[in-house]
C-alpha cells in the first residue's frame, strides 16, 4: 500500500501540471493507500518529531486558534483552514518517500511530464500548429508553466552538478535544462518562472563555491539575465509592463495586473496597522478588505475592487493570524531550510525550489494555491523524506545494486 501511495503521489505531482482532476484523484488515492497501509501512525509520528513537522503543526494550530475570533461565517473560516491542506500533503510526502529509488522515479517522471509540454510548446511555436492551448500556457496557465519549467531546469542542473549520481553523464542534463530555460525566456509569459529559475540557480551554483567562484557565478548570472532580457522581446515586454503598471498604479484610470497588486498591498498594510497583534482571524481578509476600500474609494473607482487575497502570502498570514502567526510561518520556512536529517544533495534541490517560492509569494499566495502549493509540498516531501537506514547509499540503479 505504501508503494501504491507513492505511485499515486507521482501521478498527482505530474497531474498538477496538466489537470486538476487527475491531480485530485492522485491525491485522494495516495491519502487512502497511506491510511490503509497500517504504517500511517509510526511514519506520521516520525515526521511530526522533526523541526519542520513541529513548526508546521504549530502554524496550523495558530490558524485554528485564529478561526475562533474571526467575525466571518464559519464556512469562510473553515475554507481558510482547508486551503492549508497542502501542509498535510507535505507531511504525507515526508512519510512515504523514504526510499531513494522512489525519489528518483518522481524526479524522472516530473521531467518527462514537463518535457512533453516543453517539446510541444517549441513545436507549436516553430511549426505554427495550434495545440490544446497556446504555447505559452500549455500547462494550465503561463504562471504554472513558467514555475514548472523552472523546477525542471533546476532538476537538470542539479543532476549535472551531483556527479556522484550514476546514470547519464552530467553534461547530458544540460541539454534539456537549456530547452526549459530558453522556453521560459522566449515563450512563456511568467514572471514567477523568472524568479524561481534565477533564485534556484543562484542557490545551487553558489552553495559549494569558493569566494572567487561565487563572484564569477554572480557575475555570470547577472550577465546571463541581462543578455536574456536584451535578446527576448517577450521578456522585455513582460518586465517593462510590470514595472510601468506598478509605478503608475496611482494615476492609472483602469485595472492592471501589477497596478492592482500595488493597491492591494497598500490597503492591506493599512488594515494590518490596525490589526497587527492578533489579525482579523482566519478567513476574515475578504471582509476586512472589502470594508476598508468601500470607505476609502468611490464605487466607480477600480481601486474599490474587492479581493479575497492580497496577492502576497506574508501579508495574508499577518492580516489574518497576526504578527505572531507570520513569525511562526517564517520559522517553519527556516526550519525547512535548516533541516539536517534528510540527505544533503536532495536538501539542496528542495531549498533551491523553496527559495523561488518564497520570492514569488511576495506577489502571490503560492504556498497554498492548489497547483503551485501542492507542487511545492510534493517537492519538499519527496526530497526531504528521511531514507531508511538500509537505503543510505548513492542513487545506484536497482540492477547495479543487485549486481
Amino acid at each position: 500500500m505504501i508503494d501504491l501511495a507513492r505511485i499515486a503521489a507521482i501521478i498527482a505531482g505530474v497531474g498538477l501540471l496538466y489537470s486538476p482532476s487527475v491531480a485530485t484523484v492522485g491525491l485522494i488515492v495516495s491519502y487512502v493507500a497511506f491510511l490503509l497501509s497500517g504504517e500511517a501512525v509510526p511514519r506520521f509520528r516520525s515526521v511530526l518529531a522533526r523541526p519542520l513537522g513541529i513548526w508546521g503543526m504549530v502554524f496550523l494550530g495558530v490558524v485554528v486558534v485564529a478561526m475562533v475570533y474571526a467575525s466571518v461565517p464559519w464556512r469562510e473560516r473553515w475554507m481558510d483552514l482547508y486551503k492549508w491542506r497542502v501542509m498535510l500533503w507535505l507531511f504525507v510526502g515526508l512519510a512515504i518517500f523514504d526510499d531513494s529509488r522512489w525519489k528518483r522515479r518522481f524526479l524522472y517522471m516530473f521531467l518527462l511530464g514537463a518535457g512533453v509540454a516543453v517539446v510541444a510548446s517549441w513545436f507549436s511555436v516553430l511549426s505554427g500548429v495550434s495545440l490544446w492551448r497556446g504555447p505559452q500556457e500549455l500547462l494550465r496557465n503561463s504562471g504554472t508553466q513558467g514555475m514548472a519549467f523552472a523546477c525542471a531546469a533546476l532538476i537538470c542542473v542539479w543532476l549535472a552538478l551531483e556527479r556522484k549520481q550514476l546514470g547519464p553523464p552530467p553534461w547530458v542534463w544540460l541539454a534539456p535544462a537549456a530547452l526549459f530555460i530558453a522556453n521560459i525566456v522566449f515563450i512563456t509569459n511568467s514572471r514567477s518562472g523568472y524568479a524561481v529559475l534565477g533564485c534556484g540557480l543562484a542557490f545551487l551554483l553558489l552553495g559549494n563555491a569558493t569566494s572567487v567562484q561565487r563572484l564569477l557565478v554572480i557575475a555570470g548570472l547577472c550577465l546571463a539575465s541581462g543578455m536574456s532580457y536584451m535578446a527576448s522581446p517577450r521578456m522585455q515586454a513582460i518586465v517593462d509592463t510590470g514595472i510601468e503598471q506598478w509605478m503608475t498604479a496611482e494615476q492609472s484610470d483602469h485595472l492592471t495586473n501589477f497596478g492592482s497588486r500595488r493597491v492591494f498591498y497598500q490597503n492591506s498594510l493599512e488594515i494590518l496597522a490596525d490589526h497587527w497583534i492578533f489579525g482579523v482571524g482566519s478567513g476574515g481578509f475578504a471582509q476586512a478588505y472589502g470594508g476598508h476600500v468601500t470607505l476609502k474609494y468611490d464605487v466607480s473607482d477600480w481601486r474599490s475592487l474587492r479581493t479575497t487575497d492580497p496577492h502576497n502570502q506574508y501579508l495574508s498570514v499577518a492580516i489574518q493570524q497576526g504578527i505572531g502567526g507570520l513569525g511562526v510561518f517564517l520559522v517553519w520556512i527556516i526550519a525547512i531550510m535548516r533541516e539536517r536529517e534528510s540527505r544533503r544533495d536532495c536538501h539542496r534541490l528542495a531549498v533551491a525550489i523553496l527559495i523561488g517560492w518564497c520570492v514569488t509569494s511576495l506577489f502571490s499566495s503560492h504556498f497554498r494555491t492548489f497547483a503551485e502549493g501542492h507542487l511545492l509540498a510534493t517537492f519538499i516531501g519527496v526530497l526531504m523524506a528521511v531514507e531508511s537506514k538500509d537505503d543510505e547509499v548513492p542513487w545506484i540503479p536497482v540492477s547495479a545494486k543487485e549486481a
